[in-house]
């Protein structure tokens, strides 16, 4: 019965690499012919200038391979679907980033002119803010949030605010810590060498903040080619391991899947890259890993699996408060990988390091994970 089921998952992956494969090449002709193309910030390193232009939203292919499969061929109500589900949320969310970062400067509202006429006009006209939203009483605690947000969030150069994402965002992690905690009843925390402790209201805040946290520090971490999706295929394919090891069989397809699929964008997105994932990838990959460590209720061995991404992740927002608060930085340029780019390393050359460790936490992690 086990061989049968590992047969089932590497006939996911290999269909999840086929399809792909298929797919890459038609979405970086389109892209490209559209100039839907990526800027490059002015403030950060001066290698990256090359790289302004680059098609984004690569990350969409991997997306729509992995729901296809699952949805058709590895539907299952306890397992797969809760994550899917959120995944293609979290996906949704970071391709309305994306788009409203690319579109205007991109060929589409010129072809939709062209061949819908005066209807586009009407769809795509821009609407002014309304005025007086807020009411006086809220403004103070309410600009605190929105600077909050500007100092740790990231400058995406997309039509949505940071605070407005982090609302977004804030919504669908609520309905994650909801669902866990009231519908399946989900109120422990599982720790190497004592097993589950209940925590009561805690768990939803945990799952809460742990979504947040890995959902915009795996975005934080995507810029260098190869980088985050480099790190999520390690972490995928772990995940598939614990999913096996405890009997998650179609758990263990899914992680599969998204293994499958990842490998194909890895082939046009290391350096120089083709294709970047976009926010719409790096939404998709954190909100699964997060689900998938949430699901499989090793919610702290997943923090030293994942320690590349919460360490690079978590350098950028200390970099802005350092600097908001002492006017010091910690770091010549944040995120940390910018910071080693500034020391003379190759990009390459950072890359490669930062998946060696990654490899090394993924193992240390699924050690933990099976105390």
């Amino acid at each position: 019965m086990g061989t049968i089921t590992l047969i089932t998952d590497f006939l996911f992956l290999f269909t999840a690499v086929f399809l792909s494969l298929i797919l890459y090449p038609i979405w970086i002709n389109f892209v490209y012919k559209f100039h839907m193309g990526e800027e490059i910030r002015g403030e950060g390193p001066r290698s990256h200038l090359s790289k302004k232009g680059t098609p984004t939203m690569g990350g969409l292919v991997f997306v729509i391979v992995v729901s296809l499969i699952t949805f058709l061929f590895n539907r299952s109500r306890t397992q797969t679907l809760f994550p899917l589900f959120i995944a293609s949320v979290a996906g949704f969310i970071g391709l309305i980033e994306d788009f409203t970062k690319v579109y205007i400067k991109s060929g589409l509202p010129g072809f939709f002119e062209y061949h819908f006429g005066s209807f586009t006009k009407k769809f795509f006209k821009k609407k002014t803010a309304p005025k007086g939203v807020f009411i006086k009483i809220m403004s103070v605690p309410w600009n605190v949030f929105k600077e909050f947000s500007r100092i740790v969030g990231s400058k995406s150069g997309s039509g949505l605010k940071t605070y407005q994402k982090f609302i977004i965002q804030g919504l669908l992690a609520g309905f994650i810590s909801y669902w866990t905690y009231i519908k399946l009843g989900w109120d422990y925390i599982w720790f190497p060498l004592i097993g589950n402790v209940h925590v009561g209201f805690f768990y939803p805040i945990f799952v809460f903040l742990l979504f947040l946290i890995i959902l915009n520090f795996v975005a934080f971490t995507d810029g260098l080619d190869g980088l985050a999706g480099g790190l999520a295929l390690i972490l995928f394919i772990s995940f598939w391991s614990l999913s096996r090891l405890f009997e998650y069989n179609s758990l263990a397809g899914f992680c599969a899947t998204f293994a499958g699929a990842l490998l194909p964008f890895m082939y046009f997105n290391i350096y120089p890259a083709r294709i970047f994932m976009g926010n719409v990838g790096s939404h998709v990959l954190g909100a699964t890993l997060a689900i998938l460590a949430i699901v499989l209720h090793r919610e702290i061995p997943f923090l030293i699996m994942g320690m590349v991404f919460l360490v690079d992740g978590a350098s950028s927002p200390l970099q802005q408060l350092s600097v908001k608060f002492t006017g010091k930085r910690i770091l010549r340029m944040a995120p940390l990988h910018h910071h080693f780019e500034m020391l003379g390393w190759p990009e390459t050359k950072i890359t490669l390091r930062f998946l060696l460790f990654g490899l090394f936490f993924s193992f240390l992690g699924l050690l933990l994970a099976l105390l």
